[in-house]
């Protein structure tokens, strides 16, 4: 492979640490395997995240050459410079194109479903949030826009904008935190170069106004005026009319007939934007460019992030404002409510999964990743599952005390410790570090993944006084998207799901010929005590995992992880927290599986990897 592909390593690694994407990557393979519908980038990337995530017994490297002739050509046939080329490259670049692809992937095998279904789709209660979050994808989120005009004080209607991540400016200071690049994205900004429609509006009022009477006052000192003069005063008082009548009825943003609108720029406006529909998976891109004319640098201020981040503050509430100086929507207005309603439950509350960091220049360097370590095999479906806060962000029990208040399992979330818990993965080169290591590169950190923690479900009143704006006007566009875990020995998970049940592929496409399902490979049984790793994605080397031999411990069932069931109906709600535990038998292997004793993950020490040129 020609290039440099460390910003490819540094963005997949960040992928595979998010517990959000694994099951939607399923979800969209099964139906479009079920749908015949070709999905390159899915395809490559579902693999490519497999590998990433579990152990082998033998260091090798994983090249992505799937993943990267997936993403050289566009679907107009055009090359992708991005990944055939020597020079330095972006990694929000790559991400970028990597949601898009995604996105359109998605989309197109959302269309697919609903052409299939025909008429019952229209007929399905269901099909509404179908239709309006086609190519729904985890990094999705929404923004409430609002502009308002200080002199007139007229506020145009309150816009909601798509967005994949975020581009916060850094500023040019010694030291700051991601509290203040967010407060500056968010916070109430003044303008004097935008042009105001009432101000417009009444401004042509008033100039129509005035021609109306200038004529009607020449055509009372004629004695005899013209057929044609009077006509014009008819039309200039009609116009005048229509005019007055819109402002009169408030619709000022309706277009006028026959009237053209002077433009007037209003000396003080102000804007906002806010979130109003939280993303599953919230990535921040830290632009850490200065440019000075014709010379470029970077900016080395220290930014300061958090394990767990509250995005309560630059979210929208119930409640939207109109008024020119005051913020879209603030949190405070949660408080008036009953304080038995008012628990931490109205927080958005976001954890750190990956951290993309930049060492050099502007235009050179080199990325690396911090990621969150892999739940061990034996953890099965709780592999996946996304951080939870099962109770009150002040709770004060022993589990809370001991692992925190926001995690997955009490069982698996074991690596709260100094120095554990983290991946530092820079090419070839992958150690175990701890967070207090991640949060050291302050300066250096480029992109940040957050995930969404799911929250106790919370009373009818309190989810009509917290939700976004968005929903607020239109309240069915809500999702209705629960994840749903395999079975263990369910075979038929992948290609078969609740959500494509009643969809049957047609009977003219051929499926194993067009769209062969590449099952993801599983791994072989393994004797306790061997050694195993975790592949990591690099140019020329590869590492592992030196894991002394441990007693038997409890066995699984097949040695391998079981993946979440795909094609279901719905897939996250928000404010539904999915399954956290499987059911009683799910975890009980049959007779005839093999059982293979798991050597214990607590013993696993990460060294440095092994070149193999």
């Amino acid at each position: 492979m020609s290039g440099t592909y460390c910003f490819m390593n540094s963005v997949v690694q960040a992928f595979a640490s998010l517990s959000y994407l694994r099951p939607q990557i399923e979800d969209i393979h099964a139906r479009a395997v079920a749908l015949d519908v070709e999905t390159p980038v899915i395809d490559s990337l579902r693999d490519l995240l497999h590998a990433l995530n579990i152990p082998h017994s033998s260091p090798r490297a994983i090249k992505p050459i799937q993943l990267i002739n997936a993403l050289s050509v566009d679907p107009e046939g055009r090359t992708n410079p991005l990944l055939f080329s020597r020079e330095h490259q972006d990694a929000q670049e790559l991400f970028q194109l990597l949601s898009e692809c995604i996105k359109r992937e998605a989309t197109a095998v959302d269309k697919e479903y609903l052409r299939d279904r025909g008429l019952g789709a229209i007929s399905n209660t269901n099909g509404s949030s179908r239709h309006k979050n086609l190519g729904f994808t985890v990094f999705d989120g929404l923004t409430a826009n609002r502009r308002s005009c200080v002199v007139c004080g007229y506020t145009e209607a309150v816009m909601h904008f798509s967005f994949d991540n975020w581009q916060l400016a850094v500023p040019r200071v010694p030291y700051c935190t991601i509290y203040d690049c967010l407060h500056d994205y968010t916070r109430l900004e003044k303008l004097t170069d935008c042009i105001c429609r009432k101000c417009s509006v009444l401004a042509t009022h008033q100039k129509l106004l005035a021609e109306a009477e200038r004529m009607t006052a020449l055509m009372t000192i004629e004695p005899n005026p013209s057929p044609s003069r009077k006509k014009r005063v008819r039309e200039a008082r009609k116009l005048e009319g229509r005019v007055k009548t819109a402002i009169e009825e408030g619709r000022i943003e309706e277009d006028i007939p026959g009237v053209k609108l002077e433009k007037v720029y209003s000396k003080e406006s102000t804007k906002q934007v806010m979130v109003a529909r939280a993303p599953h998976v919230l990535t921040l891109h830290l632009n850490r460019s200065l440019h000075f004319g014709y010379y470029a640098s970077k900016n080395t201020c220290q930014v300061e992030f958090p394990e767990f981040l509250d995005l309560s503050p630059f979210a929208t509430s119930g409640q939207l404002s109109t008024k020119p100086d005051l913020p879209i929507s603030s949190p405070h207005q949660l408080h008036q409510l009953a304080p038995s309603a008012t628990q931490s439950h109205h927080r958005t509350l976001y954890q750190l999964s990956a951290v993309v960091c930049h060492y050099g220049q502007h235009s050179y360097g080199h990325y690396i990743c911090y990621r969150r370590k892999p739940r061990p095999v034996s953890a099965g479906a709780a592999r996946f599952f996304p951080p939870k806060l099962p109770c009150p962000w002040d709770c004060r029990c022993e589990r809370c005390i001991q692992f925190g208040p926001i995690r997955v399992d009490d069982g698996f979330d074991n690596r709260r410790r100094p120095g554990y818990g983290w991946l530092r993965i820079s090419d070839d080169s992958v150690q175990e570090v701890g967070f207090e290591t991640v949060a050291l590169e302050s300066s250096s950190a480029f992109m940040l993944f957050y995930e969404k923690v799911l929250q106790p479900r919370v009373s009818s009143a309190r989810q009509q006084a917290t939700k976004g704006s968005e929903d607020t006007v239109r309240p069915e566009d809500a999702l209705s998207k629960e994840p749903k875990l395999a079975q263990e020995g369910d075979t038929q998970s992948q290609g078969s799901g609740s959500r494509t049940k009643d969809v049957q592929p047609r009977v003219v496409r051929n499926v194993s010929t067009r769209r062969p399902d590449s099952p993801i490979p599983q791994p072989k049984p393994k004797a306790p005590g061997l050694l195993v790793s975790t592949p990591s994605l690099m140019r020329g080397g590869s590492y592992y995992n030196a894991q002394s031999q441990q007693p038997q411990s409890q066995p699984q069932a097949n040695g391998h992880v079981r993946m979440p069931a795909t094609a279901s109906e719905s897939w996250y709600r928000p404010a539904s927290p999915p399954q956290l535990h499987p059911p009683p038998h799910s975890n009980s292997p049959s007779k005839s599986q093999s059982r293979v004793p798991v050597p214990s993950t607590t013993a696993i020490q990460y060294q440095p990897q092994r070149l193999q040129i």
